[in-house]
């Protein structure tokens, strides 16, 4: 589709907050969805944020939106159209196996957008993601090794880089482990209940009262 694949992140959390719920909201009230949702693994944009990728989404035909009038006030209401479902649909099919460890984790993200659907493309996701960080980890490790063997201990340079290098290791260390138990949780339908957990069709994101077919 046209246009879809320069949006930013931050313009797939929108559509995935108005996917989620199935329901029309206010840049504000999405910002309030995004906080006490994605905001504990991602991140909650500002409002002036929301509605710079709104503007961006209803470009697209991606979203709609109408004007409400309470008293004086006047709001202006988001819902997801079909072309921005769809869009949505598309971008959570092609999670990330290379990202680095920040705080946006655009793996967790789209992982927690795809909640349900095609278990098994997430889990080969999460793998090729835990490749890739044993990788970066592999290479994390023979860095620190090489820059010990210069001997130069008493070197400023050599112990900020020793410094920075161990920082890196144990976040890339804690990034294996997470990821992993992440990984394992989803296969086995999750660790608190493995046999309750709802399990709907491929190709289909929750929402309240249906599915997004």
């Amino acid at each position: 589709m046209s246009g879809v694949t320069d949006l930013p992140q931050t313009a797939y959390l929108v559509l995935g907050i108005l996917a989620t719920n199935d329901e029309q909201l206010t840049a504000g009230e999405i910002k309030t969805r995004a906080e006490f949702s994605v905001g504990h693994f991602y991140w909650s944009p500002s409002v002036s944020h929301v509605r710079r990728e709104l503007i961006r989404l209803a470009e697209r035909n991606m979203v709609s939106h109408s004007e409400v009038h309470s008293g004086k006030r006047t709001s202006t209401l988001y819902r997801a159209t079909d072309a921005g479902l769809a869009a949505l649909r598309g971008w959570v099919r092609t999670l990330p196996v290379a990202d680095q460890v920040v705080i946006k984790h655009s793996v967790i993200l789209k992982t927690w957008l795809a909640d349900g659907t095609e278990p098994e493309l997430v889990i080969d996701s999460l793998d090729q993601h835990l490749a890739a960080t044993r990788r970066r980890l592999d290479e994390a490790l023979w860095s620190r090794q090489r820059t010990k063997e210069v001997g130069l201990s008493d070197d400023p340079k050599l112990r900020y880089s020793i410094a920075v290098l161990n920082y890196s290791i144990r976040a890339l260390y804690g990034e294996l482990s997470n990821i992993a138990q992440l990984r394992d949780e989803i296969s086995a339908g999750t660790a608190e209940d493995p046999v309750g957990r709802v399990h709907r069709p491929k190709g289909q994101l929750r929402r309240a009262g249906g599915l997004l077919d």
